[in-house]
């Protein structure tokens, strides 16, 4: 009973937070750690999670290494932030002696800057790196500080911080989140050089906590935009290697594809059965329109124009990824501006690019641009046509100009009219009758300069005409509501 009371009064004294003793000591270590600071890094955990999945990944762009922070999505999880600076702030004063009390505040420095209160952020981290007993904590403070000053855009204060960091010692797993925050602050600043030397440094410190597969995948996307194709291709086979995600694993297989080298021919044989196994993969049906658009591309590169203009139009037509659709018509019209000098086919094409394209693409002013200049060359283009057509015609005489007319109206006779000769035909040989049979289907086939879709012209008139008089629709029944 004694002992009991005993136990009991030491408790109290050890609730002080003045209090000194071993006992208190315990306490107050005890008790900030796992019931201020856990509960603070695990709600920040939470937040962190729910920014992933509310980012819209394009792994055809080259992947942002952090999703990017805003006031307006803020808003979302502003309550668990408050909760995070709640918590680790009663920890702070309620165990102001505790060995966690750094730590503390590094969790309500995180949950501020995920709130997008970047001041408030940042004055808590300089405090954790001013007041700081621990290097390590320190250290942690100001890989933080690094982040917010890149969220903020203050490009001179982050690359000061990261300078002075490179000259401290760094523990293993701090010297990788270095590294890793370098190359997101140099990504913001589009150098990708930079970008990549920081991210291939870190390689040898991932862990499987990292999510490698990604850090591999970004590391040969900029490699593949930067024109290393061999270290491209090495980087997507270590991420396949790392089994990411499957949006991940099929971007990177046809990635693969486009940095093979196209000088070796049993590469390229190589790459074209790969673009055809993931063709024929139910699971990619999703994809077929990307798998189409750089299959476009593959064939582009190699100067096979005929074949990429066939792959260009089923990636405009095999999904509903507007961007993926805009390209493809992107690609075609300059494939006909530049290379065909067919100027009102590119002018078509380039009204459809521009109706499909979000206005933010990379590069829309410049498309927009050429859309419009091709409209008024396609139109001065039509008249000076005209006007030649009409000169040569003035300068013949009745009698010719009325042969050629003649000849003009033989070749649009309608088509219904040639079917009907022709069913004629093959019945009064066959000895067969004739009836009227609206049901009745037929075998003939016609040229594809008379059928609607197997005229490209016709086809891109007929969408850009669509989507001028009834805007951007989905594929759905009763799309006119």
């Amino acid at each position: 009973m004694v002992g009991g009371l005993g136990w009991a009064l030491l408790s109290l004294q050890g609730c002080s937070s003045e209090q000194n003793t071993v006992a208190g000591a315990i306490f107050h270590n005890t008790a900030a750690h796992y019931n201020g600071y856990f509960y603070a890094r695990e709600k920040n955990r939470e937040i962190q999670k729910m920014i992933w999945k509310n980012w819209d990944d394009d792994p055809s762009q080259i992947l942002r290494l952090f999703p990017k922070l805003d006031t307006v999505s803020a808003k979302a999880y502003a309550k668990d932030t408050e909760e995070a600076i709640k918590m680790a702030s009663l920890s702070i004063q309620r165990h102001p002696n505790s060995h966690w009390v750094d730590d503390n505040y590094v969790q309500v420095g995180i949950a501020r800057l995920h709130a997008c209160d970047y001041p408030n952020a940042i004055q808590t981290f300089k405090y954790v790196n001013t007041k700081g007993t621990h290097a390590d904590i320190r250290h942690e403070a100001l890989i933080y500080l690094l982040r917010t000053f890149t969220e903020q855009g203050d490009a001179l204060r982050a690359e000061e911080t990261f300078r002075f960091l490179e000259k401290e010692n760094l523990s293993r797993d701090h010297a990788k989140h270095l590294l890793i925050e370098k190359a997101y602050f140099y990504q913001l600043q589009n150098d990708y050089d930079n970008m990549v030397r920081n991210l291939s440094a870190a390689d040898s410190l991932l862990t499987r906590s990292d999510d490698r597969a990604r850090i591999y995948f970004i590391i040969g996307q900029v490699y593949q935009q930067l024109g290393f194709n061999a270290e491209a291709y090495n980087f997507y086979r270590k991420c396949l290697d790392a089994h990411p995600d499957y949006e991940i694993d099929f971007y990177a297989r046809l990635n693969l594809a486009q940095v093979t080298s196209l000088s070796n021919p049993k590469a390229v044989r190589t790459a074209r059965k790969q673009f055809d196994k993931l063709l024929h993969d139910s699971k990619n049906n999703e994809f077929r329109d990307k798998i189409y658009y750089e299959l476009g591309e593959f064939e582009r590169k190699q100067g096979n124009l005929a074949q990429a203009m066939v792959d260009y139009q089923l990636a405009a037509h095999a999904g509903t990824n507007k961007r993926v659709e805009g390209l493809s018509f992107l690609r075609l019209g300059q494939i006909h501006f530049d290379s065909l000098k067919r100027y009102k086919l590119a002018k078509l094409y380039y009204d459809s690019a521009v109706g499909a394209l979000p206005k933010e693409t990379e590069g829309y002013a410049a498309i927009k641009k050429r859309q419009e200049v091709l409209g008024l060359f396609a139109t001065y283009t039509e008249t000076i046509e005209m006007s030649d057509s009409l000169l040569r015609l003035s300068a013949l005489d009745s009698a010719t100009i009325r042969q050629q007319l003649d000849s003009l109206l033989a070749k649009n006779v309608p088509i219904a009219s040639k079917k009907k000769k022709k069913r004629r035909a093959v019945a009064s040989s066959t000895g067969a009758t004739i009836t009227s049979n609206p049901f009745a289907s037929s075998n003939e086939t016609e040229g594809t300069a008379e059928w609607y879709f197997g005229n490209p012209s016709a086809m891109a008139f007929g969408q850009s005409e669509f989507q001028r008089v009834w805007g951007t629709r989905a594929l759905a029944d009763d799309w006119r509501r």
